[in-house]
């Protein structure tokens, strides 16, 4: 077997194994922050509760209304966002927005909501921080992941 169809099998498996036993899926209680990324067009969301300790994103969790693409997303996502810094996650964010944009435009929506999600835990972060009571911060995503089957 050449290494591209090893690569591709091991990703396929952790696809399935993400899907099969997702990680970090749940709410958690009384987080640090929590962010809404929403499809306007259908009512999908991811909402994704932090826990920071200094700068550190000591745990984090992600609930979905969405696909198994979505839920795969977010579990792959939350497992690579874990014992990062702030600064380090945003990184994480911005490489991961970089590699979506060539996805098919189901795919790019699912991915688009759980960077959204995490994009608006971290400014609801940071009106908690400056005394806002806000309870969770929701940001639209710009995709939409509606298929030819349904248009």
């Amino acid at each position: 077997m050449s290494e591209e169809k090893r690569d591709a099998q091991a990703l396929r498996d952790e696809y399935i194994d993400h899907m099969m036993n997702p990680r970090n899926y749940g709410k958690l209680d009384s987080p640090s922050a929590m962010g809404i990324g929403k499809n306007p067009n259908n009512g999908e969301l991811v909402e994704i509760y932090l826990k920071i300790d200094g700068e550190i994103i000591t745990d984090i969790r992600f609930q979905a209304i969405g696909c198994m693409s979505t839920i795969v997303t977010g579990s792959i996502f939350t497992d690579m966002i874990k014992g990062e810094t702030i600064a380090e996650a945003e990184d994480v964010v911005e490489d991961f927005l970089k590699r979506i944009e060539t996805a098919p435009p189901e795919q790019k929506a699912c991915a688009e909501m759980v960077a959204k999600a995490f994009m608006a835990a971290l400014l609801n972060l940071e009106e908690r921080k400056c005394g806002k009571e806000a309870e969770s911060y929701t940001l639209m995503i710009s995709e939409d992941c509606i298929t030819d089957e349904e248009e």
